[in-house]
């Protein structure tokens, strides 16, 4: 006997909710990239540790 599945519709619906998390999730990377390379003068750690490195 077959094993009972989820319907098809239910797993049209999961992946449509997927795709949007995921474009969310894109926009949100992009942003915070952006932002970085704005603040990337004032990242005190960054300039730290590379100020080690060449030690």
């Amino acid at each position: 006997m077959p094993k009972h599945t989820k319907k098809r519709s239910t797993i049209k619906r999961k992946h449509r909710r997927m795709k949007e998390h995921a474009e969310a999730n894109k926009a949100k990377t992009l942003d915070s990239k952006q932002l970085a390379k704005e603040y990337e003068p004032y990242n005190i750690r960054k300039r730290a540790f590379e100020a080690c490195g060449e030690d």
